[in-house]
């Protein structure tokens, strides 16, 4: 019986409990090293995603502000927490030379026509003056469920004209930098690009 017992012994093969334990927490210890890095690879790629859209709707907005204050000469401050884009009169023809010919300084568009080109106008919620730079910051927009604007036009080295007469009378900006500052942000996932384009005029 004895010697059955040590033949059985003997031959039997297999893992200890102590192995197998070693086994077990190697494979865990490998598994957490792989799922880590699948887990952080999955979310570098969905953030480089998200970035690239914010990228591009800040391009998309930036092109749009510029397209419509293409031309502008000059920027009416003395509304309230309001920034207009005025252009010059329409030169006219001179009926004593015949030629064309636009008034000498800056006289803003007249509104009242029907010829006129009206201004181009943003409002924001805050104006601040640091020296002589003027900071106007917007509120944060929707675009969409997932992304929030947020605007900031700054005005730096401003040349201020004030005009009395005419149709539009106001304080103007007739020479200066423009600076538009465009804030996009992720609402779920956090991430923010900023976008700045400077204009100077």
């Amino acid at each position: 019986m004895r010697r059955l017992i040590k033949v059985f012994h003997q031959r039997s093969d297999g893992f200890s409990l102590v192995e197998l334990l070693v086994a077990i927490v190697i494979a865990a210890i490998f598994s957490a090293v792989i799922l880590t890095v699948f887990i952080s690879g999955t979310k570098s790629f969905q953030a480089t995603g998200i970035i690239s859209e914010l990228r591009s709707e800040a391009d998309s907005s930036v092109g749009l502000i510029l397209n419509e204050i293409t031309g502008f000469d000059a920027v009416r401050i003395d509304e309230p927490n309001q920034l207009s884009f005025y252009k010059k009169t329409l030169p006219s023809i001179s009926q004593s030379t015949g030629l064309l010919e636009r008034s000498a300084g800056f006289v803003p568009y007249n509104a009242n026509q029907n010829d006129a080109i009206l201004p181009i106008t943003y409002a924001f919620t805050g104006k601040r003056m640091e020296q002589t730079t003027m900071i106007y910051s917007g509120s944060t927009e929707k675009i969409d469920e997932q992304t929030s604007l947020k605007k900031t036009f700054t005005l730096s080295r401003p040349e201020m004209v004030t005009i009395t007469t005419g149709d539009s009378p106001g304080t103007y900006v007739i020479h200066g930098i423009l600076t538009i500052t465009l804030t996009i942000q992720s609402v779920d996932q956090e991430e923010t690009q900023t976008l700045t384009s400077t204009i100077g005029f």
